[in-house]
């Protein structure tokens, strides 16, 4: 049967209809998206007492993200990254200047993030290699302080359907540390967030590794809770959490917990930390965390005080200043297991920016630990975002 004209006519006009759309939404994917450049240039002191000669790195980390548009919920993120040693005046790891202590920031030039990402029905799915931050971090995030970010590749699905709730679900087959090494392992991560008010928020999460690094002696499966809020002027977080060890057959816990309040113009939190021990014979750990943020940031106790524990006893306070935030902190540490003295920590923080600039200075002393020798790290940072 031949067309008529009207049925021709409405043909014609449909398919123009859906060309513009595909064309317009195809405009939009490419011109919809950006280019961002970072930059970040420090200066890094590592000394050791008793150990090789002081360390004084300077690395210059450069960073361009370009971000697609949204074609039909589908977009899509290439970063790159590169690592350069201004001088060589430490051990990275990997430049063989064992004569000095370590700053572990490798030279390297890499893709940090590269995946394909879906947004749609309350729903955001990534897949690919990419950063993963969950809760404070401590169990699972990026390490973003140093040089070289550890990412994930895998698929991660974000969906907030249910009212006040996000549920957070990732199967990763490979993590990339700061030391750009790619480990192969089978993660699966759980986080599900409610959020009782707007004061009161509660996560029940579940980790699971396994093979990690190669090492199976190393495979766990974390489980816990965690709780934050507000009540009176007080700010609070309490966290508990365990971990099955499985080739060690240990099941050691994981206590968190801090209160803040503000006097005057400044937040002081008092807070209490604690890697629990399973008898002596193993301590809970957090791999994927970024610990840096933990136990001081003297990074003495970066992955924990081996299998007696590690309780960390803490005070902080931050203001600001003319613009300029102030950190300071004060931290005790204990052995769980045993009651060993395991030195006291300060650190002090002094951060500002300046429009699309930043500079900081960042300090921190690990001093009458009796299983570990003193030291004395600091930081100048400046950054850079175009």
């Amino acid at each position: 049967m031949k067309k008529t004209l009207l049925a021709s006519s409405i043909s014609a006009i449909a398919l123009s209809s859906t060309l513009s759309v595909q064309a317009e939404s195809l405009d939009e994917f490419v011109k919809g998206g950006s280019v961002e450049l970072n930059f970040r240039y420090r200066v890094e002191s590592a000394d050791v007492e008793g150990g090789a000669d002081a360390a004084l790195a300077n690395t210059l980390k450069s960073r361009i993200t370009v971000k697609t548009g949204s074609y039909y919920g589908v977009s899509a993120v290439v970063e790159g990254d590169n690592v350069f040693h201004v001088t060589d005046e430490f051990n990275s790891t990997e430049n063989n200047e064992t004569s000095y202590d370590v700053v572990k920031d490798p030279e390297t030039t890499q893709l940090n993030q590269s995946y394909l990402q879906y947004a749609g029905f309350d729903t955001v799915a990534r897949f690919g290699n990419q950063r993963i931050l969950l809760d404070n971090q401590r169990h699972v995030g990026g390490v973003g302080f140093r040089q070289d970010e550890q990412t994930y590749e895998g698929l991660t699905i974000e969906n907030k359907s249910i009212d006040s709730t996000t549920v957070f679900l990732a199967v990763i087959n490979e993590r990339n540390d700061i030391t750009n090494t790619n480990r192969e392992e089978d993660v699966i991560l759980a986080n599900v967030k409610y959020a009782v008010s707007k004061d009161l928020a509660a996560t029940a999460f579940y980790y699971g590794i396994e093979s990690l690094g190669g090492n199976e002696g190393a495979d766990l499966d974390t489980y816990g809770l965690r709780a934050t809020g507000s009540l009176s002027g007080f700010s609070f977080e309490a966290e508990i959490a365990t971990q099955d060890q499985k080739a060690l057959d240990t099941t050691p816990m994981y206590y968190h917990l801090n209160a803040g309040t503000k006097l005057g113009s400044v937040k002081t939190t008092l807070g209490y930390e604690a890697f629990g021990s399973d008898d002596g014979d193993s301590a809970f750990a957090t791999p994927f965390g970024t610990n840096h943020k933990f136990f001081g940031w003297s990074d003495a106790y970066l992955g924990g005080a081996g299998a007696n524990g590690i309780q960390d006893l803490y005070v902080s306070a931050v203001t600001n200043v003319s613009g300029v935030k102030l950190v300071g902190q004060l931290h005790k540490f204990d052995a769980v297991k045993g009651g060993a003295d395991l030195g006291t920590e300060f650190g002090f923080l002094a951060a500002k920016k300046f429009g699309s600039y930043g500079a900081s200075l960042k300090f921190a002393q690990l001093v009458d630990s009796d299983t570990k020798p003193d030291t004395t790290k600091l930081w100048l940072t400046g950054t850079a975002k175009f």
